[in-house]
């Protein structure tokens, strides 16, 4: 089942650029960076904003993406494969959460998340 809105992802393919465009021009506050594949920042009023340099399938030109948490990501993607729904990247891990991208009958990107309580810390 979908729970919420996870984050807006943003591909990233220089992510020492955007890093200096969304912490230091846009003073958005950096809640977590692992190494240089994933950073998320939030807004004040709390939505988050992840650069995505994990997902190649995501090219900066198919512009932002919106991740849904699950909390069965299984599942929930068994049940959208057998609806004939597209997939773009079949589950996989990263180590901090388990992820799948799949698009809308529009051909939008949407991620399904899902995040384990006892994954790694983030790195910053």
């Amino acid at each position: 089942m979908i729970k919420k809105f996870a984050f807006v992802g943003h591909p990233s393919k220089d992510m020492q650029k955007a890093k200096q465009f969304y912490g230091e021009l846009l003073g958005l506050k950096l809640d977590a960076e692992y190494t240089d594949k994933w950073i998320e920042y939030s807004a004040p009023d709390g939505k988050v904003v992840a650069l995505d340099g994990y997902s190649p399938e995501l090219s900066p030109e198919a512009g932002p993406f919106l991740a849904l948490e699950t909390d069965d990501i299984e599942k929930e993607l068994g049940r959208l494969k057998a609806a004939g729904t597209t997939i773009l990247k079949d589950l996989f891990d990263n180590g901090t959460c388990k992820m799948a991208i799949i698009q809308d009958p529009n051909g939008n990107n949407l991620m399904l998340h899902e995040i384990a309580p006892d994954r790694c810390e983030p790195q910053g």
